[in-house]
């Protein structure tokens, strides 16, 4: 029992001893996974308010943040003692930021640990000329990177944290690895980074002689790491059930990173992933590990302990010996319906026995883990159900566990489920059950993944100070797919009512892309959430005489020019690599490149736009780099240090007014340090911050748009994989291609088995890239200038798909989407973004049925072309007459289609509702005064 105690209080302490500053080491606060800081002395339901509460601070990262942050407290790195956060991206980047002052933005220091050769890996990575592609091609679960997934987990007493990470090298060949840094220093420990591998005895799917191995190809590193006993635990599952993979445990010696033990819950079949939405592995008073596996090899045998504990709560020693298990009695109907278990991880009940943890059908079984009960047909061993979605079908899953308080008005367990609202449960302890009665929010969170990720906080058990927090998509479907996120903080006491502060408030708080499955870190008065806007947000109290009522402004950024291989003294001539619109000027990027194609070092960038000051008053601004960095406003030079440095601050004071927009240009140069560069402001009652992209703007490009929407044709009672008929049910203009039709459908269309098709013309604003979104539920192809960019035509619920491609500026570019619907539900929406603009749906002002006028040197074109076989476009600068004539040849000079004008033809196009086989044709226009003709191929 000593060393139980022990390995508790390795990561417990901040629950044992009221102290000026707590420490989070671990996923979800403890081992108990509770989500629960009960030392939280600052954040209370009088301050957490609309006045007092808001943005304090940005980390800029390299890339997204699937791992929860962790924060130290008391820690010495250089000349700075206090509180570090510790932020983990996809890159396999670790960073570790200033956690006492979010002000100071440049990190304490960051490592990237990919080693050479060797890269983190992204999803177009996952292929095998076997397997194929995961969700054959289609899998967007992680929308880019996936080299740091699982949380850290850190060890005060070594100075150590642990984390695992996954790469690829340019033959393809997987490697993941556990590492070990000295969090004063972020450089590795003794033995670090190992090689993950493991192998059992076990005759499923990927065996040889008898012998399963751990394939890192294969293997997702979800869930968060566990440190226990002097042993670090890693987990997996996989990539849309793509393998040969299994449910993975791996425990490795804290102090040499040498495999101690390791268990595979699939041996003798495969899948059984250990995901469990990013949760850790728990650990009961008993000494004993709990985890949760989803679908795959299940047997009900409760004898056999090699056999497949798919769709099972699990008991595991420290040594990773399998000691018991909880099979659902509907674990079949579970598996085939994708409402497998494991869409959780298990929450423990502090001082008692009871786990809590669900499955996809948004119901959460109570489990006395000393009496398990294995597989009973009656389910007589659940000692009571919490049921957070009564829909019990769809996107009603529970993710990342729920979380549990001791507050002194009870014991309460929390979750907020897919397409519903936030529920209450309350334990009775006279009888070790729940309340059948239940507290509900009232925000009901658009139907789709994955629900709201929650912490809480609170002093003790004082209900005045107990805070939830949750974060959620703020709209839309999660579910392959960025989506915005909200951060919102509701009384823990009295879910019912509305929050006491919510992130979407002003322009100025706004939190970014949400961070699926990934929870906020509450510690020391501060909220630090994790985005996957490359950023970690960190809300507070405002400074001391912090203004009230600031009116932001609606800027998106500044325009950035990218130049490769550019140094200091070379300046910003000729052409840039790269030019996008940057939301802020907050970037450490370490080592790393600021952007594909833009080289590692000697590169330079410039910035310029407009800034919109938020109150007449002296402004210090702030440059924070290294290497060199200057700024002009309205073209006087403000800051001037263009030399090699480390990270250093620069400042200057300048009196601005709220009522004038100041053209500002900020141009900097990175060497061979380290690459930061940073811009910030602060003035009286405005707390230093990175200057929002709210107050940042660059001119828009005019290009005389006047576009009226997309040419629509609806085709009813179309199976998916028959041709598109060659008349519509329905033909119209739409707008824009916005569409959530739900389970109905365009109006004279049937319900189901529909398909559409949208075509016409889309104009460019800047030249760059662009970036086409397209969301559909079912399947959708997204054609530019005759150029595929988007194939997604598969049954699937709502995902999304993105494809790049550059544009000339103030071009009208041929656009076709094509969509259909089986069953269910209707969803199709067309996105894009630009060069120097954010995304958004694709305005009518940019959408044209046809291109206007021609070019100087056309007199006669037939569009789109090449075209589809049932309509054909022609357009004549000086426009058609009544009697003029359109002919059709094919190429053997046979006329196949011919029209005479009927009357005069107002404007220079005319569209033919002809049928053309595929091939190549000749068309000609005879007019009064002379012939016209162009080459026109269908397909």
């Amino acid at each position: 029992m000593k060393i139980i105690l022990t390995g508790f209080l390795l990561l417990a302490l901040q629950f044992a001893v009221g102290q000026s500053a707590v420490s989070v080491l671990t996923q979800h606060n403890n081992l108990m996974r509770t989500g629960w800081n009960n030392e939280e002395t600052i954040l209370d339901h009088t301050n957490v308010s609309s006045t007092g509460f808001g943005l304090i601070g940005t980390f800029g990262v390299d890339d997204q943040v699937y791992a929860q942050p962790l924060l130290v407290r008391n820690v010495s790195i250089g000349s700075y003692t206090g509180s570090v956060l510790y932020v983990a991206t996809v890159n396999n980047t670790v960073y570790a930021f200033n956690g006492d002052d979010p002000s100071q933005s440049a990190p304490l220091w960051q490592t990237n640990l990919s080693p050479a050769g060797q890269r983190s890996p992204n999803i177009f990575d996952l292929k095998d000329p076997v397997e194929g592609q995961p969700c054959a091609g289609y899998y967007r679960d992680f929308s880019g990177r996936f080299g740091i997934v699982g949380t850290p987990v850190i060890d005060t007493t070594g100075y150590t944290l642990y984390v695992s990470t996954k790469t690829v090298d340019s033959n393809g060949i997987f490697s993941a690895y556990i590492n070990a840094l000295d969090i004063r220093t972020g450089q590795p420990k003794a033995g670090s980074p190992q090689l993950m591998q493991a192998q059992v005895d076990g005759t499923g799917t990927g065996s040889v002689n008898g012998k399963v191995s751990y394939t890192a190809k294969y293997q997702n590193q979800r869930p968060a790491l566990l440190l226990y006993n002097s042993t670090v635990y890693v987990a997996s599952a996989s990539y849309c059930d793509w393998g040969p993979y299994h449910g993975w445990i791996l425990g490795y010696d804290a102090s040499s990173l040498a495999l101690t033990c390791s268990y595979n819950a699939s041996r003798n079949g495969w899948q059984v992933g250990i995901w469990m939405a990013g949760q850790g592995i728990s650990v009961g008073e008993d000494g004993n590990l709990y985890a949760v596996t989803g679908n795959g090899e299940s047997n009900p045998d409760n004898t056999s302990l090699v056999a497949g504990r798919g769709e099972s709560l699990i008991k595991l020693s420290p040594q990773l010996e399998l000691l018991d298990w909880y099979m659902p009695s509907n674990y079949t109907y579970l598996d085939q319906n994708d409402l497998d278990y494991g869409s959780d991880g298990a929450l423990i009940i502090p001082n008692s026995s009871l786990t809590i943890s669900g499955s996809k059908e948004g119901i959460s079984y109570v489990i006395d883990y000393n009496s398990m009960g294995r597989y009973n047909v009656t389910n007589g061993q659940v000692i009571d159900t919490l049921e957070f979605n009564p829909s019990r079908a769809g996107d009603v899953h529970v993710h990342g566990s729920p979380v549990y308080a001791k507050l002194s008005t009870g014991e309460f367990v929390y979750a907020w489920s897919e397409s519903f609202k936030m529920r209450r449960f309350t334990l009775d302890r006279s009888i070790n059950t729940f309340l059948n009665s239940f507290d509900q929010g009232n925000r009901n969170l658009d139907y789709g993944m994955p629900g709201a990720m929650l912490s809480i906080s609170s002093s003790q058990d004082d209900t005045a100070s107990a805070i939830i927090w949750a974060c959620f998509p703020s709209s839309g479907n999660a579910n392959n797919q960025v989506r915005p996120g909200t951060i919102a903080a509701y009384r823990a006491n009295d879910i019912t009512g509305n929050p006491l502060w919510t992130s979407d408030r002003s322009a100025g708080e706004i939190l970014g892309n949400f961070a699926k499955f990934n929870s906020p870190t509450i510690a020391n008065g501060k909220v630090f959430v994790p985005t996957f806007s490359n950023d970690i947000k960190v809300y507070g109290l405002n400074c001391g005489g912090a203004l009230t009522g600031l009116v932001y402004g609606n800027g998106n950024g500044l325009k950035g020019e990218y130049f490769s291989n550019s140094t200091s003294g070379s300046g910003f001539s000729g052409s840039p690599s790269l030019v996008q619109l940057d939301p802020s000027i907050n970037f450490n990027w370490g080592m790393a490149s600021p952007a594909q194609g833009i080289s590692t070092d000697l590169f330079t960038i410039r910035w310029s736009g407009q800034l919109l000051p938020l109150t007449d008053d002296v402004y210090t601004i702030y440059l924070i780099a290294s290497d060199g960095v200057r700024m002009w406003v309205n073209d006087s030079l403000l800051i001037d240090s263009w030399t090699d440095k480390t990270v250093t601050t620069t400042l200057a004071t300048i009196a601005l007014k709220k009522s004038k927009a100041y053209d500002v240009r900020i141009e900097y140069y990175s060497n061979t340090n380290p690459a930061t560069c940073i811009l910030q402001w602060s003035a009286a009652g405005i707390c230093r911050q990175n200057i929002p992209a709210s107050q940042l703007f660059i001119a828009p490009t005019v290009c005389s748009s006047d576009g009226t929407g997309l040419r629509a044709e609806y085709f009813s009672n179309t199976p998916p994989g028959a041709s598109f008929p060659s008349v519509a049910t329905e033909s119209t203009l739409e707008p824009i291609i916005n569409f959530d039709w739900g389970t109905g459908s365009p109006a004279g269309i049937s319900n189901d088995l529909f398909k559409a098709r949208f075509s016409g013309y889309v104009q460019s604003l800047d030249s760059g890239a662009y970036t086409i979104y397209a969301t559909a539920d079912d399947g959708i192809r997204v054609w530019v200038n005759n150029q595929l960019l988007i194939d997604a035509w598969i049954d699937q619920g709502a995902a999304e798909y993105s494809a790049t491609v550059t544009l000339g500026a103030c071009t009208k570019n041929a656009i076709r989407i094509e969509y259909y619907e089986n069953t269910g539900k209707a969803v199709c929406k067309l996105e894009w973004s630009g060069p120097l603009f954010p995304r958004q749906v694709i305005p009518v002002s940019q959408l044209f049925t046809d291109p206007g006028s021609l070019p100087d040197n056309k007199e006669f074109i037939v569009y789109p072309n090449p075209t589809y076989s049932h309509r054909v476009t022609v357009a004549l600068n000086k426009g058609f007459q009544k009697g003029d004539e359109i002919r059709i040849y094919n190429m053997l000079g046979q006329l196949v289609n011919s029209t005479t004008i009927a009357e005069d033809y107002p404007g220079q196009t005319i569209t033919l509702p002809i049928i053309l086989s595929a091939g190549m044709y000749v068309v000609r226009a005879q007019t009064q005064s002379r012939k016209y003709w162009a080459k026109l191929l269908v397909f």
